[in-house]
């Protein structure tokens, strides 16, 4: 029997929107709804709908939820439909709102989660696009905190590529990380970032050493022989979270009753069985790739969602014409992390305990 599981995308980020408006820490409901809309746009991809279908795509947006007393259930996705029918309504709709939440302690011992240090990298000094040939190589030494030393030959194929000749970041990452066991690639803003790190490495302490290949090929990409980038003079940091538990109520409108059932069987569907693939969480993009600061983030969807129950609301001034509504709750736990740099007071140094420096002081008073 064959697992639903597609192992090769468990682990894959949320990709904002917009770039220039990522998600930041501490803002964790936000957060979780813009994940939501961008992963369930996914789902419904309309790239891969024929035109006659198009009509039952529906548009996927956020709302905030009524704090008004007397609003019932349908809160202000409808209630919008409801006050401005003349707008373009773009139903069919499906409204992600952020409903209740409350803090959720994981731990007796505060905030503090970790300290961490960041992967060594080395970075070349050219933006993309690159002028690649068939079979340039690309060679890197590692070595480990044990002084244990590898090198790793990244070959760049010109199959592999859409035009190697004008050769992009993300593809250069591709082969990295389709062939590489003990390193990393990263797009820096059009740069390649090459950092300690890979499938067979446990830790971060490594430093990371370009070596050779094909002199042009580095030469294109920006990297010297002997670029080196050691653990030692990388800084510390110290890993703090905030969890929060979080009901997400979404709506499920259109204009038609069919169309609202197979949209909420959809929906139902896509995080009950489908997010299996995904291991029913949502990732933040700094898991991934380091120089990505402050999107470093778990959306955990919870076991048991809820359907309120479907719903007709009738269109002001026209009892006939009705909006078909269901809403379904899903309970998550959204957990963000937050690093903050160790320095020696009053500098921008790391701040290391070097064993080599220390020195035995006999004045200290010992226990007998």
């Amino acid at each position: 029997m064959t697992s639903i599981h597609d192992y090769d995308k468990v682990l894959v980020p949320t990709e904002p929107k917009d770039t220039n408006d990522p998600p930041r820490f501490a803002q964790p409901v936000e957060t979780t709804k813009d994940a939501f809309v961008i992963e369930l746009r996914k789902f419904f991809n309309r790239a891969n709908i024929s035109s006659s279908r198009l009509v039952e795509i529906p548009t996927i947006r956020k709302y905030d939820v009524s704090t008004n007393p007397n609003d019932g259930s349908l809160e202000t996705a409808v209630k919008l439909i409801q006050k401005f029918p003349d707008l373009d309504e773009n139903l069919p709709l499906i409204a992600v709102l952020g409903s209740t939440g409350r803090n959720l302690p994981m731990g007796i011992s505060g905030q503090y989660v970790a300290s961490v240090a960041k992967f060594t990298s080395v970075t070349g000094a050219n933006t993309e696009p690159f002028a690649l040939s068939d079979g340039d190589t690309i060679q890197v030494r590692t070595t480990d905190k044990d002084k244990t030393s590898r090198v790793s030959t990244i070959l760049l194929r010109g199959s592999r590529f859409q035009n190697i000749a004008q050769a992009t970041v993300d593809e250069i990452i591709q082969e990295i990380t389709f062939q590489a066991l003990y390193i990393r690639g990263y797009n820096n803003n059009g740069q390649l970032d090459i950092s300690y790190g890979g499938p067979l490495t446990h830790c971060v302490t490594g430093d990371v050493e370009i070596i050779g290949g094909t002199a042009s090929a580095l030469t294109a990409l920006g990297f010297t022989v002997g670029q080196k980038a050691e653990y030692v003079n990388s800084t510390p940091y110290n890993r703090y979270h905030q969890a929060t538990y979080i009901d997400i109520a979404i709506e499920v409108a259109a204009e038609d009753y069919n169309i609202r059932t197979e949209l909420t069987d959809l929906v139902w569907s896509f995080f009950t069985f489908y997010m299996d693939s995904r291991d029913y969480t949502f990732l933040g993009r700094g898991g991934f790739d380091e120089t990505i600061s402050n999107e470093i983030y778990q959306v955990i969807i919870k076991p048991d969602p809820s359907m309120a129950g479907e719903q007709e609301v009738p269109r002001p001034n026209d009892e006939k014409d009705k909006i078909f509504v269901n809403r379904i709750n899903i309970p998550v736990t959204t957990i963000q992390y937050v690093d903050r740099a160790v320095l020696v007071p009053g500098t921008t140094d790391p701040l290391y305990l070097d064993s080599s420096k220390l020195e035995y002081d006999d004045t200290i008073p010992e226990k007998n």
